[in-house]
C-alpha cells in the first residue's frame, strides 16, 4: 500500500518521493580512520532518508551522505548535480536480505556545515533539540552515548488519526497528522492539538489496522509542535514496521 512506505515527512509540506537511488556514506572512527560505502536509498524526504549499509553505525553519531537529491527536496544546493549532507543517526537495526546480513539506518538531515566539535572529535554523540525555519534538524552535543530503549524507536512517518478526549466537556478533537517515530510501547507525533500531560488520545493507524488509546507523556512547542504518545494497553506492530522497511 502506497501510503505505508516508510517516508520520512516534513509534516509541513507532506512531499515525499519515491525514486531508486543511491548515496555515498561516509562514516568516521576514532583514530582518524574512516570507512565509506555506496549504499541504496530506500526512502527520502527534505529531512531524513532511510538506507541499508553492510557494516552498523552508532545511534547519534553524525555521518556524511552525498547523493542526487530530488531538486524539490532540498533545502540548499538546489543548482548543483551532488547534495551533501550531514545526518544524525536515528536508528540502525541489523536485519537479513536473503542471506545477507545488512544494517537498515535511518538518518535525519542536519544540513551541509559540519559542527567543530564533530571536526575536534568525529565519536562526538549529538541529540535532536528541534528543527530550522528550513525544515532540517536542529542538533546539539550529548554528554552520554546513546542507550538503547528496552522497546527501540524507528523513526517513520506513518499518517495516522489521533482524537483528544475532553471530558470536562464532553467533546472529542480529531487531527489527521504523521507519526516522528514510533515504537512499540508509544509514539511521537507531530500534531497541534491542545493536549497536556495525562491527556487521553485515541490513536488510530488505519493502513496497520492499529488502534489504541494512549495517554500524553510530553509536549514540545515550536515549529513543529510535537505529542509524545505511550500506549496503555496495546503495543505498536513493530514487526510490519520492520518488514516495510527492509522491503522498501
Amino acid at each position: 500500500m502506497s501510503s505505508l512506505n516508510a517516508v520520512v515527512i516534513d509534516p509541513r509540506t507532506e512531499s515525499r518521493v519515491n525514486a531508486e537511488l543511491k548515496a555515498v556514506i561516509q562514516v568516521k572512527e576514532g583514530d582518524g580512520k574512516s570507512w565509506k560505502e555506496v549504499a541504496d536509498v530506500s526512502t527520502v524526504s527534505r529531512n531524513g532518508a532511510g538506507f541499508s549499509l553492510s557494516r552498523g553505525c552508532s545511534v547519534g553519531r553524525l555521518i556524511t551522505i552525498v547523493m542526487p537529491m530530488p531538486r524539490e527536496l532540498r533545502a540548499y544546493d538546489e543548482d548543483k548535480e551532488l547534495y551533501p549532507v550531514m545526518g544524525i543517526v536515528q536508528y540502525c537495526n541489523e536485519g537479513m536480505v536473503g542471506n545477507k546480513k545488512v544494517f537498515h539506518v535511518g538518518a535525519g538531515f542536519v544540513g551541509k556545515n559540519i559542527p567543530k566539535s564533530f571536526t575536534e572529535d568525529p565519536m562526538q554523540n549529538y541529540r535532536i533539540t528541534g528543527m530550522s525555519k528550513e525544515g532540517l534538524w536542529e542538533i546539539t552535543e550529548s554528554g552520554t552515548k546513546f542507550q538503547n530503549r528496552k522497546n527501540p524507536r524507528y523513526w517513520i512517518s506513518l499518517p495516522v488519526t489521533i482524537s483528544l478526549i475532553q471530558k470536562e466537556n464532553k467533546s472529542i478533537t480529531r487531527e489527521d497528522t504523521v507519526t516522528r517515530n514510533v515504537g512499540a510501547g508509544g509514539v511521537s507525533i507531530a500534531s497541534s492539538l491542545n493536549a497536556s500531560v495525562g491527556d487521553k488520545v485515541k490513536f488510530a493507524c488505519k493502513g496497520l489496522d492499529f488502534y489504541a488509546i494512549g495517554v500524553v507523556r510530553n509536549t514540545k512547542s515550536g515549529e513543529t509542535p510535537t505529542v509524545h504518545l505511550e500506549f496503555l494497553d496495546d503495543e505498536f506492530p513493530i514487526e510490519k514496521v520492520i518488514r516495510m522497511q527492509a522491503a522498501a
